[in-house]
């Protein structure tokens, strides 16, 4: 069954295939079968790093985290050097492929299988389900689609975690971007997802969803609005009022500046009138 949703979409997230492949990993980019003996198992690296295999929670060194992050980031097969180079980039290059060698060993015994060695290449084992992966596809499918959204779609969203930041307790140099460029898309969906589904006839999980976005973002107008919206949307036009005096005093205290005028304006429309 498809829910007929007419909205508005004016931002557009696409996202760099390079840094953030929504296609099962592959290395160097082939399509082979997965790893024979290939540990079964999930990785979470939104609100925190989180790796279970064969059914076992394990405790990974922070180090050997931020070794399974580059490889998460980058797709495909990395070679050793710049995998050190990443990593410990104050150190000499025989320093940081020490390092290296130290923690591949470390992570093997962990967790064996994980990590896959060819020559000077790294590589995580295939088949490994990564919520960073998923989260992504989903993402990219909600920016860019056109016409109905398929209510498949939309519960899938709803079970998907669009309401953390990416490895938010590291802080690597390398991280910054990759986390900026997570954090981005995430905002983006909650948005878009969030008109989608008052247009959907889904008000209350619209309402939901935009309070998430507020939460990641509060100094975002754009989220406000949405809030605002979903909220005019289900009928409650008291919760917009409190919304938007909300919104009135985070940028008048915290920023020094008036609101936008374009969010009051929503609360002299009538719901019917209202672009989801």
């Amino acid at each position: 069954m498809l829910i007929d949703v007419t909205t508005t979409r004016s931002t557009v997230f696409r996202p760099d295939a390079r840094i953030w492949p929504t296609t099962p990993r592959r290395p160097g980019g082939t399509s082979e079968e997965p790893d024979a003996a290939a540990p079964a198992g999930e990785l979470t690296l939104l609100g925190g790093f989180r790796l279970v295999l064969e059914g076992r929670l394990l405790d990974v060194s922070t180090t050997g985290q931020r070794l399974v992050a580059v490889l998460c980031c980058h797709s495909g097969s990395v070679a050793r050097r710049q995998i050190a180079h990443l990593l410990w980039p104050d150190a000499t290059s025989a320093r940081a492929h020490a390092n290296l060698r130290t923690v591949i060993y470390r992570l093997e015994r962990t967790c064996p299988g994980l990590i896959r060695v060819s020559g000077s290449y790294l590589r995580l084992a295939a088949g490994l389900r990564i919520d960073l992966d998923s989260a992504t596809a989903l993402a990219n499918r909600i920016l860019t689609a056109e016409g109905p959204l398929p209510a498949a779609v939309c519960n899938e969203a709803l079970e998907t975690d669009f309401y953390h930041d990416l490895l938010p307790d590291l802080d690597d140099e390398w991280l910054l971007e990759y986390q900026s460029r997570f954090r981005q898309l995430r905002l983006a969906t909650l948005e878009t997802l969030s008109h989608r589904l008052s247009g959907a006839g889904l008000p209350g999980a619209a309402v939901c969803t935009a309070l998430a976005l507020v939460q990641a973002d509060s100094l975002r107008d754009s989220a406000h609005q949405t809030l605002i919206r979903a909220c005019l949307v289900q009928g409650n036009r008291q919760e917009a009022l409190s919304y938007f005096a909300d919104y009135q005093r985070i940028f008048r205290d915290e920023l020094g500046v008036e609101p936008a005028t374009s969010i009051g304006q929503l609360l002299d429309e009538t719901p019917a009138g209202l672009d989801v």
